[in-house]
C-alpha cells in the first residue's frame, strides 16, 4: 500500500508539472491599463462579469467555422449590440483576467507547484474566454453587414463569413478601450480591410490563371504518371468532368485536371507544381482540390467518384 501511494504521489507531482509548463509555454496577450495594478480593481472591475450566465455566451470555435444560412446567420445576429459601457466594462473585464492570469503565472515554479495556484489560474482565462466569446458575439451583426456588401461572384459567403469572424477575434485581441472609441468602429475597418484584400487576391489568381495557355501539355512541368488510375477509372472521371465540369471554377478545373491526369495527357502534377504555376500557397491547392472534389461528389453520388480520394498523390 506504501508504495502505490508512494507511485500515486509521482504521478501527481509530475501531472501538476506538466500542467505548470504547458501554461509557462503558453502566450498571454493583454492591452495593459494602469488601472489594473489599483487595490479596487479586482472588486471594480469583476463585480459585473460575476453576475453575468456562462449559458449566454456563444463558442467562437462555433462562430468562426459556422456555415452561412440564414437560419445561422439568424441566430448569430440574435444578440443586441453592446452599448458604450457594457462595450468598456466588457473589454476592461477581458484585459484584466489576462492580466490577472499573466501575474500569478509569472510566479509558478513547475518543480514546486500546487493545484490551487494552477486552477487559478486556469480559472482566470477560462473567464476570459467567456468575456471574448460575448463580445464576439454581441458584434456578429457587423460581419453579417460587412460580408454581405463585399460578397462577390469570386468570393462565397461562407468564405467571408468564416474569415470576417477570425479578422473579428484577432481584433478584439488588439483592441485598447481606453483610447475612447468605439470597438465597432476599429473592428468594421478591420474585417472591411480584409475582406477587400481577399476579393484583390482572388481577383489577381484568377488573372493570371487566365493568362495561362490552354491544355498546358504536363510533360513540360515535370511531371509524374499515376500508376494508381486504371484506364476504366480514368475513363469514367474523366467523362463525369466532361458532365460537371461547369460546376467548378477555372482554378477548380485546373486542379482536378492536373491531379487526376484527365486533361489531355495521363500525367499528374503535385501540389507544390499547381501552386508555383497559379502563384499560390501549396496548402491552397489542397483547399481548393477538397472543395472540387466535394463538388463532384454530390453530383455523382454513389459512383466511382469515391476512388478520388486513394488517388491522390502528392
Amino acid at each position: 500500500m506504501i508504495v502505490c501511494s508512494k507511485e500515486y504521489d509521482v504521478c501527481s507531482i509530475n501531472s501538476l508539472t506538466l500542467r505548470a509548463r504547458k501554461l509557462l509555454d503558453q502566450e498571454i496577450e493583454f492591452i495593459s491599463n494602469p488601472c489594473f495594478g489599483d487595490a479596487a480593481a479586482e472588486s471594480e472591475i469583476l463585480d459585473g462579469m460575476a453576475s453575468r450566465s456562462p449559458e449566454s455566451y456563444l463558442d467562437s470555435s462555433r462562430v468562426s467555422s459556422a456555415s452561412g444560412s440564414s437560419t445561422t446567420i439568424s441566430r448569430l445576429c440574435r444578440a443586441e449590440v453592446l452599448s458604450a459601457d457594457e462595450e468598456r466594462s466588457l473589454f476592461r473585464c477581458f484585459n484584466y483576467l489576462k492580466y490577472k492570469a499573466n501575474r500569478y503565472r509569472s510566479q509558478l515554479d513547475p518543480e514546486w507547484v500546487t493545484e490551487d495556484q494552477l486552477n487559478q489560474i486556469e480559472q482566470l482565462l477560462h473567464q476570459a474566454q467567456l468575456a471574448r466569446d460575448e463580445i464576439l458575439n454581441r458584434n456578429m451583426r457587423l460581419v453579417v453587414s460587412i460580408v454581405k456588401k463585399c460578397m462577390t461572384a469570386g468570393v462565397s459567403f461562407d468564405e467571408l463569413f468564416s474569415d470576417g469572424c477570425l479578422t473579428l477575434l484577432k481584433a478584439i485581441d488588439k483592441f485598447d478601450y481606453s483610447r475612447g472609441f468605439r470597438f465597432s468602429t476599429y473592428a468594421y475597418h478591420a474585417v472591411s480591410n480584409y475582406a477587400y484584400r481577399k476579393i484583390a487576391n482572388r481577383r489577381k489568381e484568377r488573372a493570371q490563371y487566365k493568362q495561362l495557355p490552354p491544355e498546358r501539355s504536363m510533360e513540360e512541368t515535370g511531371a509524374v504518371k499515376n500508376p494508381l488510375m486504371g484506364t476504366e477509372t480514368w475513363d469514367e472521371l474523366s467523362e463525369l468532368l466532361n458532365e460537371s465540369i461547369d460546376t467548378l471554377d477555372e482554378r477548380e478545373q485546373l486542379i482536378v485536371k492536373s491531379r487526376f491526369a484527365l486533361g489531355k495527357h495521363r500525367k499528374t502534377l503535385t501540389f507544390q507544381k499547381l501552386a508555383d504555376q497559379l502563384g499560390i500557397s501549396k496548402e491552397r491547392v489542397r483547399q481548393l482540390e477538397q472543395r472540387a472534389v466535394a463538388k463532384l461528389k454530390v453530383i455523382a453520388e454513389g459512383s466511382r467518384l469515391d476512388l478520388i480520394r486513394e488517388l491522390v498523390c502528392d
